[in-house]
């Protein structure tokens, strides 16, 4: 969010998972997102430290008021937050509001009405299995697109083969790196299910900031595709979708 608003300049460390944008890599990093290192972030000397509600670790306000470090957090539960999110770092640089607009007019562009709205199922996690269920920022992008959740749970729960015999999808998203297309097959078998199966981009999809513009026009694809009765599906990787 903060590169993408051109605050670049500004950041003097970042998470281990922060590798978006390619110079964001080269960043001094203070260890993971919900274990940060006090340590190493003092060392850095920041006028601002920024972080994500979900998952707080609990101790970081704490030590960081200890160190006189202002600390601001932001929502990214929902869609929605993602914009307000961005608006409290533009408050806190001082920097301009265009990035947003035109990360706005993005999303605006992806904006879609269907007459045949599919059912979608995010699959997070395979076994156990963990889904994107509804009031999410994953079941926004659904919203956005068209497209309807699967689910009828709410948050990121561990789901009932159950549920999901009882409710098969239309189409069933994973993400390419946490998830393997051998464990979805598995999951499809065990569920006899016959419907799409896509893989997409996990740091697209599943970090909710600017990128998001990104999945939605990725999703259009794929719901466009399954309207002309192709099944999308992916063989190795994003990206690669052939008719199964």
């Amino acid at each position: 969010m903060i590169y993408a608003l051109g605050d670049g300049d500004l950041l003097v460390g970042a998470d281990a998972s922060s590798d978006y944008p390619p110079p964001a890599k080269a960043l001094p990093k203070v260890g993971g997102g919900l274990t940060p290192s006090i340590e190493k972030i003092v060392a850095l000397r920041p006028t601002l430290v920024v972080a994500i509600a979900a998952g707080l670790h609990p101790n970081l306000s704490r030590a960081l008021a200890a160190q006189r470090i202002p600390l601001l957090v932001v929502r990214t539960d929902r869609l929605d937050d993602v914009g307000q999110a961005m608006m409290k770092i533009i408050a806190a640089t001082g920097r301009t509001l265009a990035p947003l607009r035109k990360l706005d007019e993005a999303m605006n562009e992806q904006r879609r009405t269907r007459l045949k709205s599919p059912r979608i199922l995010f699959v997070v996690w395979s076994d156990p299995l963990y889904i994107a269920g509804r009031d999410t920022f994953t079941s926004d992008l659904f919203d956005v697109c068209g497209a309807r959740n699967a689910a009828s749970v709410s948050g990121w729960p561990q789901y009932s083969l159950e549920s999901l015999i009882a409710s098969p999808p239309d189409l069933l998203l994973y993400p390419n790196r946490s998830v393997s297309r051998a464990q979805v097959d598995e999951l499809a078998a065990r569920a006899k299910l016959t419907c799409g199966v896509v893989a997409v981009d996990e740091n697209v999809f599943v970090r909710p900031g600017p990128r998001m513009a990104e999945a939605a026009a990725a999703l259009n694809r794929i719901v466009d595709e399954w309207e002309k009765g192709v099944t999308p599906s992916v063989s190795e990787g994003p990206g690669r979708r052939v008719a199964r």
